[in-house]
């Protein structure tokens, strides 16, 4: 252990001299090398006494007595003081979401805790006391599980910083929100957008570019004319990594609709760093508009047609138009397959039925067959006499003339039983002895 008191060297004008305060040179325990700490004095004496006090607390930290400087330090200061350290680090580190969105939503959250649950310090901080404000909350088991989220990752950064020496909600529990009600949403039908198009004035054109794009609210929000090419060989809107969820730079191909609106919302004398949409519309106002426009902003099975639906009409209508799903995949800029399959697809407005009702039939023949009778493939059914609208009908076996439909069919019998088709079947059934009754039905089923 090395503990001593003196005064460093310094170099000043070119000249080795010492510092006017003395300082104290210290190594305790498993240090490698040796420490200073300023005693901020010109007294030996005096640094000496505070040098004493120095080991002295050291001694008491070491020892688990005392808490560590940081720590204690840390522990008088209010929490609203950590916390804007913390929102400050965020942003540093481009951790705060985009455009600091996310630094500004947990702030939000953890200021809400912090006067719900009457904590000043981080001393008042216990999983009790938030267990206890959680019971009187009536938010949903989502909302509370971010509220909680949030107040974790703050006092995170807090034990990281040793501030804290632990997090008391390190071991609470999340709420269960399986089975819990959700905020789902639904794709606007080619109907419903169409009229929410056409019926809203100047928006109609943001609604249109948010369907046909997939861009976010934020992203059309910060689209500047710059970011749009609309007379290359390839139109497309750039997606600036400053407004990209995902912060990376994207390319958005435009369809040639897209194109015509956006060339006639342009105007003449415009500015490469104008905004293409000078007010994106809010939430609210998506959903006076869809009210005005006669479009159930809430359907009947509880999903939603927000602004962000107009994302989820995007990658249907892809997906019902028959674009592969790597190319929407894509368009929608997805890091993951199944979040554009999934999630953003509307199942009810794909045309399953469609897609099934074509299928080959198992039991392809069993009417025809169910209308041929005897042993020898005579068909028992009456005819009628060929003559007029008026003439009677009589049975079969009575006249010669209807000789030709008693004649034996086994050929046809045999092509059915084997399993041949319609072409194979057509050959058959253009023999002279078969009858035209058969021939009809036989028609009628293979078209059915």
């Amino acid at each position: 252990m090395i503990f001593k008191v003196e005064k460093r060297r310094c170099r000043k004008n070119g000249a080795v001299c010492l510092t006017r305060n003395y300082y104290l040179r210290y190594r305790f325990g498993e240090m490698l090398v040796d420490r200073w700490h300023s005693l901020g004095v010109t007294d030996k004496q005096v640094a000496e006494k505070k040098a004493q006090e120095f080991r002295r607390e050291k001694e008491q930290e070491a020892a688990g007595i005392l808490e560590p400087k940081v720590t204690r330090s840390a522990a008088a200061r209010p929490l609203g003081e950590h916390l804007e350290d913390y929102v400050a680090d965020l942003e540093k580190r481009n951790r705060a979401g985009r455009n600091g969105r996310g630094g500004r939503q947990l702030k939000m959250r953890v200021t809400a805790l912090l006067k719900g649950c009457n904590w000043n310090i981080a001393f008042n901080v216990t999983a009790d006391s938030f267990i206890a404000w959680r019971s009187r909350q009536k938010q949903s088991a989502r909302t509370l599980n971010h509220y909680l989220q949030a107040m974790v990752s703050f006092l995170n950064w807090m034990e990281r910083m040793g501030r804290i020496k632990g997090n008391p909600l390190k071991f609470v529990g999340k709420i269960d929100d399986r089975g819990k009600s959700k905020r789902v949403r639904r794709a606007f039908t080619d109907e419903e957008l169409r009229r929410l198009v056409a019926g809203s004035g100047p928006r109609g054109i943001i609604y249109l570019v948010a369907a046909r794009t997939g861009l976010r609210q934020d992203e059309l929000r910060h689209l500047i004319w710059e970011d749009v090419q609309l007379d290359t060989e390839v139109p497309q809107v750039r997606v600036r990594i400053a407004c990209s969820k995902n912060k990376k730079e994207e390319y958005v191909p435009l369809i040639p609709e897209v194109v015509e609106k956006l060339k006639s919302h342009r105007l003449a004398n415009h500015s490469p760093s104008d905004l293409v949409f000078a007010n994106v519309p809010q939430a609210r106002t998506l959903k006076t508009d869809c009210e005005k426009n006669g479009i159930a902003y809430c359907d009947e099975s509880g999903r939603y047609a927000d602004f962000h639906a107009l994302r989820y009409t995007w990658a249907t209508f892809l997906q019902r138009h028959g674009i592969a799903q790597r190319f929407a995949m894509k368009l929608l800029r997805h890091s993951d397959i199944k979040l554009t399959s999934k999630v953003y697809t509307d199942e009810t407005q794909l045309p399953i039925y469609e897609a099934v009702k074509g299928l080959p039939r198992l039991m392809g023949y069993t009417q025809i067959r169910a209308q041929i009778s005897g042993a020898e493939g005579q068909n028992g059914s009456l005819r009628v006499v060929r003559g007029g609208e008026n003439s009677p009908s009589e049975a079969t076996d009575n006249q010669p003339s209807s000789r030709e439909m008693t004649v034996p069919v086994a050929r046809w019998q045999n092509a059915v039983r084997e399993g041949f088709e319609s072409s194979v079947a057509v050959h058959i059934l253009a023999q002279p002895c078969i009858s035209q009754h058969i021939i009809r039905h036989a028609v009628f089923t293979q078209c059915a």
